[in-house]
C-alpha cells in the first residue's frame, strides 16, 4: 500500500505540489475575509461598504476587456511550448503588450462612464482608484506560471500582496470616510505583486521581451477572441450587484455581497482543481483522472451547500453582526452557484482541450442571453428585488451546466466525466 502511494505521488509529483501551493493560497484567502470583513463592515457601515463593492462590480466589466481570454489561451500556449525559449519570448511579450494596450483602452472607457453613470459622477475618485483591478489583470502573468505549472510563484506573490492589504487596512481605515483607502491599499499590493512577478519572468526565467510582429498580434487576438466572448458572458456575474445597487441601493449590495462572498470562497477552493488540472490534461488527455476528480468534487460540493445553508445564521452573525441578518435567505439561493466549479472544469478540461472551443463559446453566450432575458422580463413585471436578481444568476448557472453536459454527450465525451 505504501509503495502504491509512493508510486502515485512520484507520478503526479508536480500536480500534487501545485495543488498544495494553491491550497495554501486558498486557505489564506479563506481566512482573510474572516479577519477583514467583520472589521470593514462595522467601521464603514453597510452603505459605504456596499458603495465600494458596487464600484468594483462596474470596474469588473473592464477587467473582462483587459483579460480578453488570454488567461486561458496563453496558459495553453505556454504549456505546449514550455521547452521552446524563442516561442516563450514571443508568447509572453505579445500577451503582456496586448493586455497593456487593453488597459489603456479600459481607462478611456472609464472616462466615458464617469459622465454617464450617476454613481460614478458623484464618486469619480473611487472609480479611478478602483482601476487597480485592471492594472493587476494587465501586469500579473498568472497565465505564465500556470502554463509552466509553477504555482508556488502565484502563491508566494499573492500572499505578499494580501498581507500588505491586511496590515494596512487596520492602520488606515478607522471611519466611514476612510473608504478610499480600500482601493489605494489594494492598488499598492497589486503593483508590488506585478513587479515581483515580472522580475521572476524576465530576470530569473530569462524571458526576453520582444516587439512582436503584427501577424503575431493578429493570431493571438484570433485565438483569444472566442475565449474573450466567453469572458464577456461573465458580465452576468457582476450584473446582479450592479442592478441591486441601481435599484435597491448600497445596503442591499452589502447583503448580497456577504452571501456571495462566502459562496465564492468555497468556489475558489474548488477552482484550484481546475487551475491545476487544466495544463496536465492539456498535455496528457488523461480523462480517467479527470473523471475521478469530477466525482469527488460533486460529492464535496453537495456537502458544502448543506453545511453553509445550515450554518448561515451563525456565519452572518460572526462576519457582519445582527444588522446583516437580512442576508440569510440569500445563502440558500446563491449557494446553488456551487455548481460553478463542476461547470468550469467541464468547460476547460473537456470542451476546450478536445477542440470544442466554438461550442464552449456558444454555451456561454446562450447562458448569458438566458440570464438577461429573464432579468429583462422581470423589470416590466415589477418583480425586481434582491431575491429575484439573485435567482436569475442561479438559473443561468444551472442552464450553463446542463447545456455543457448536453454538448459533451452529443460529442461522445461523456465518458470523460461519468
Amino acid at each position: 500500500m505504501i509503495q502504491r502511494f509512493k508510486s502515485i505521488f512520484k507520478k503526479n509529483k508536480t500536480l500534487i505540489h501545485n495543488f498544495s501551493y494553491l491550497s495554501i493560497l486558498q486557505v489564506f484567502n479563506l481566512l482573510l475575509p474572516l479577519i477583514t470583513y467583520p472589521y470593514l463592515i462595522r467601521v464603514l457601515g453597510g452603505d459605504r461598504y456596499g458603495l465600494v463593492i458596487f464600484t468594483q462590480s462596474v470596474i469588473g466589466y473592464l477587467v473582462i476587456l483587459v483579460s480578453f481570454g488570454f488567461n486561458i489561451s496563453a496558459t495553453k500556449e505556454i504549456s505546449i511550448y514550455r521547452d521552446n525559449k524563442n516561442k516563450l519570448d514571443e508568447i509572453v511579450s505579445s500577451t503582456l503588450l496586448s493586455k497593456f494596450l487593453l488597459f489603456i483602452i479600459s481607462f478611456l472607457i472609464l472616462g466615458i462612464l464617469l459622465y454617464i453613470l450617476p454613481q460614478a459622477k458623484d464618486y469619480k475618485t473611487l472609480f479611478i482608484l478602483t482601476m487597480w483591478m485592471c492594472l493587476y489583470e494587465a501586469i500579473f502573468p498568472m497565465w505564465y506560471f500556470q502554463g509552466l505549472e509553477k504555482m508556488k510563484y502565484i502563491t508566494f506573490i499573492t500572499l505578499i500582496s494580501r498581507l500588505i492589504f491586511l496590515g494596512l487596512i487596520f492602520v488606515f481605515i478607522h471611519h466611514p470616510s476612510d473608504y478610499l483607502y480600500i482601493p489605494i491599499i489594494n492598488g499598492i499590493g497589486a503593483i508590488i505583486a506585478g513587479i515581483i512577478s515580472l522580475i521572476i519572468v524576465f530576470k530569473i526565467d530569462k524571458i526576453n521581451f520582444i516587439i512582436p510582429k503584427l501577424s503575431t498580434f493578429k493570431n493571438n487576438l484570433e485565438d483569444s477572441y472566442p475565449l474573450f466572448i466567453s469572458r464577456v458572458s461573465s458580465i452576468k456575474d457582476n450584473t446582479p450587484i450592479f442592478l441591486i445597487g441601481m435599484f435597491m441601493g448600497n445596503q442591499a449590495v452589502a447583503y448580497y455581497d456577504l452571501s456571495y462572498k462566502v459562496i465564492k470562497i468555497i468556489i475558489s477552493i474548488f477552482d484550484n482543481v481546475t487551475n491545476v488540472v487544466f495544463p496536465k490534461i492539456a498535455n496528457s488527455k488523461n480523462h480517467t483522472m479527470l473523471k475521478k476528480i469530477v466525482k469527488v468534487e460533486f460529492l464535496l460540493l453537495i456537502c458544502s451547500y448543506l453545511l453553509i445553508t445550515a450554518l448561515s445564521k451563525y456565519i452572518i452573525l460572526f462576519l457582519g453582526g445582527s444588522s446583516m441578518l437580512p442576508a440569510q435567505p440569500l445563502f440558500f439561493i446563491t449557494g446553488v452557484l456551487l455548481l460553478r466549479p463542476l461547470s468550469s472544469i467541464i468547460g476547460s478540461s473537456v470542451l476546450i482541450i478536445n477542440g470544442l472551443t466554438k461550442e464552449f463559446m456558444l454555451n456561454l453566450i446562450y447562458s448569458t442571453i438566458f440570464y438577461f432575458f429573464i432579468t429583462i422580463v422581470l423589470i416590466p413585471l415589477g418583480y425586481i428585488n434582491i431575491y429575484t436578481l439573485s435567482s436569475t444568476i442561479v438559473l443561468a448557472q444551472i442552464f450553463e451546466f446542463i447545456h455543457r453536459i448536453y454538448i459533451i454527450k452529443k460529442n461522445n465525451l461523456i465518458h470523460w466525466v461519468v
